[in-house]
Order: structure tokens, then sequence, then C-alpha cells
């Protein structure tokens, strides 16, 4: 019956996410799960809300989703409450979310406030950034996923092709008054290069000198313009995230073999919905010795897919 009335009835679909403390988001009117519309806005707060009272008075069928990208969660391969207690993870303390092969938990605190910060905004489905991955995996065995936003950067690790054995989320620093000094670049990229460890010998760092010099590169120019121009803060922190980024990539690797698994990767697949570099993509191929198949990934669009099938369910 349900699927009968699908077919008549027209849903609106609202995917969000914040950046520099603008909304982003994408509309979609779908029928019978087929898209007839699909547009996106940018809007402040206060235009997000009158926007989203507008979708509501237009059509009552409207469905409204995002994603929630707070390190403290993850996914084990069970929904089972004794792997949880085997891997330490304390059941009072996380909300468990049970899929048909695997589980994502996350943490209660982090979950609750999140939540209160988006009742205004009458959300009715919050998504795990791992389900974005999920939902474009392939079923090839022994396979590491990693999915590159402006804001995190997510690693998931399949053994199987059906259920991830290892999962890990990296949120990047955000620079609160959106200015940064001369010396406060230098100092904070120095010290990020000092203490990446990407290498376990000397050896190694062939592997990323080209990218210690677009490093040098970048600041060398910061001292022949203006730092105050924001396309060039743009350009260092973009070089500052791709250090970060293959350090996180390289030491979940690191973590999964350590603690999880003696299975070695076969496959790496590269996930993005922002710009990334070939070098980027260069040096997480060199560094974890797999041929990389990257795609770039509208982020929106799959939040917006995740939240029809909620609702087809």
């Amino acid at each position: 019956m349900f699927r009968l009335v699908k077919y008549f009835i027209k849903q609106t679909l609202i995917a969000f996410f914040v950046k520099n403390e603008k909304y982003i988001l994408q509309k979609q009117i779908v029928k019978n799960d087929k898209i007839l519309e699909k547009i996106e806005f940018e809007f402040n707060e206060e235009e997000f809300i009158i926007f989203l009272k507008s979708c509501f008075i237009e059509n009552t069928q409207t469905y409204v989703s995002t994603i929630i990208d707070t390190f403290n969660q993850g996914v084990v391969d069970s929904c089972s409450h004794s792997k949880y207690k085997e891997l330490g993870i304390n059941l009072d303390n996380i909300k468990i979310l049970c899929l048909k092969d695997y589980s994502i938990f996350i943490g209660l605190y982090e979950l609750n406030t999140f939540q209160k910060e988006m009742k205004k905004f009458n959300v009715d489905f919050i998504f795990s950034p791992y389900l974005l991955i999920d939902i474009h995996k392939s079923k090839t065995k022994n396979s590491i996923y990693i999915l590159i936003t402006d804001s995190f950067v997510v690693v998931l690790i399949y053994e199987d092709g059906i259920k991830p054995k290892y999962s890990n989320i990296y949120q990047f620093k955000i620079d609160e008054e959106n200015t940064l000094e001369n010396d406060s670049v230098d100092d904070t990229l120095s010290e990020d290069i000092e203490n990446i460890d990407l290498v376990d010998d000397i050896e190694e760092l062939d592997d990323i000198e080209d990218l210690d010099e677009d490093i040098e590169s970048s600041l060398d120019d910061m001292d022949e313009v203006n730092i105050d121009n924001n396309e060039n803060i743009d350009d260092i922190v973009e070089v500052k995230n791709e250090i970060e980024t293959l350090d996180f990539i390289k030491n979940s690797i690191k973590d999964y073999y350590e603690n999880y698994s003696d299975n070695f990767l076969e496959y790496g697949y590269l996930f993005y919905d922002t710009e990334i570099s070939n070098k980027l993509i260069s040096n997480i191929e060199n560094e974890t010795f797999l041929e990389i198949k990257s795609e770039k990934i509208d982020i929106l669009s799959a939040i917006n897919e995740l939240a029809l099938k909620e609702i087809d369910v």
C-alpha cells in the first residue's frame, strides 16, 4: 500500500552540512524514487530556517538530513554486545545502529549534543560518514576506502567486501578567526611537519620529498605576497590538510595491521567531494603500496540517497 501511495506523492529531500558558518544544502523533489528536480543552495542560519519552513509549507512530505562527523564513532563487524565488550567499548556511553552485516556506534554525549543543535532544523535523519562510503563500496576483498572532504577524512577497511573490519575518522582543525599571521602559519606548518610519523626508516623520506618541497615553496611564497589575501591562506591550509591526510591514512593502516588483522590490503579506493591534488593521490599510492582508484562523489546527493532508503523501509 505504501509503495502505491509513493507512486502518486512527491517527496522533498533536503540534505545539508555546515561549512564556514554557511549551510550548504541540496533540495531534491522525488516521485516514485525518481529525482524530478535537484537544486543546491548556500544560506546563513536565518535564511536556512526560513527556507525550510517554506519547504514544509509547500510539501508536508519533506525530509531533512545531515551527517555527524564527530571522531567518537566507528564500526564493529558484528551487532553482538559481547563483541563490543571484547573490544573494550563501554556500552553505556554509546548509541549502536545495527545494520545487516555490521554495526555503527557513536558516543551518546556527542550524539545528544548534535541532536539538540539540529532540533531547530527539524532534522529527520542524522547519518554517519561511514555510510557515505558504504553505499559506494565494491565487493572486492581486503580493500581500504578513503573519503576526503573539506572537514574530515574517513578510513574504512573491508576484508570480505561485505562488512568493514576497521574504521577511523580525522577532523581537520578549524581556524576560528579565519585569519593567520605569517609567524603562526610558519610555526604551525613546521610543527606539523616535525610531528608527522610517516617514516619507519630513512629511505622512506624519498616518498614524501616532493610534498615537503610543495610546503617549502608555499612558505617561500608567503614572503612575497600579502598574508591577508584569503587565496594565499587557502593554499597554505590545503597543503597542510594534505600532509595531515597522508599521515592519518598511513597511521590508520599501521593500526589496522597491528591491532585488527594480518590480511594484506589488495585494493584502494578514494572518494572525495573537495579539490585534491594528483600529488596527494600519488603519495597515498607510494605510502600504501596500492593502486588507488579515485572518484569524485557528491556528498549531498549521497545523504539524500541514504534518506530515501530510510523512507522506503
